[in-house]
């Protein structure tokens, strides 16, 4: 159990080090000797771990993404809820979480494009087979009705992530609101839902 420990300790010291050298010097001007440096490791132990800079970013994502995956997991397995307020709470959820790390603060710099692209790519790839359950839950139901309900989904999550990318489009108050109601509309129209079925469970979500 001690070795295990210090392995995961040691791959977690060296996913907070470069996710901090990310953050202050950008993901391409960070070089893998600048991860050993700051560390004090040798090269041999970095690449025991991991085979390039862009495995620890892949890795150093997937842990930012975690906690919203759990919680979408925890969202699917309610009982109490309607599989259109297991999607809409996940929208919502998605929608009003603020990122708590300076490596999200720094997606939207020119320079870190391909860490703005894997971290949209993750939660689209996250996201996908947890929503698609829901969809099929929905299906058996009765409520929804899509011969796509894996290829709906990716296309709402993609849509939704990249218009609602303040690094990307810059939207007013008002702005967000309607997208986020023909966000929700839209995905009321590809899953085959009943028209205006969507609209009163959003209102009740949203108090």
């Amino acid at each position: 159990m001690r070795v295990s420990k210090e392995h995961d300790e040691r791959r977690n010291e060296i996913l907070d080090t470069a996710a901090e050298l990310f953050e202050a010097k950008g993901y391409n001007k960070t070089t893998i000797n600048d991860i050993l440096n700051k560390i004090g490791i040798a090269k041999g132990t970095f690449y025991y771990y991991f085979k390039s800079k862009e495995e620890v970013l892949d890795a150093i994502i997937e842990r930012l993404n975690e906690g919203a995956l759990i919680r979408a997991k925890l969202i699917k397995e309610r009982s109490d809820l309607s599989p259109i307020e297991k999607i809409l709470q996940l929208i919502l959820a998605l929608r009003m979480e603020e990122p708590k790390s300076g490596v999200m603060d720094e997606l939207h710099n020119p320079e870190n494009a391909l860490m703005h692209q894997k971290t949209l790519t993750g939660i689209v790839n996250g996201l996908t087979p947890i929503l698609t359950d829901i969809v099929d839950e929905g299906i058996q139901a009765g409520v929804f009705s899509t011969p796509y309900p894996k290829e709906t989904i990716q296309i709402m999550l993609t849509a939704a992530l990249t218009l609602t990318d303040e690094g990307i489009f810059s939207l007013t108050d008002e702005e967000k609101q309607r997208l986020l109601q023909a966000i929700i509309y839209s995905l009321e129209t590809l899953l085959g839902a009943k028209p205006g079925s969507f609209e009163p469970v959003l209102m009740a979500l949203l108090g």
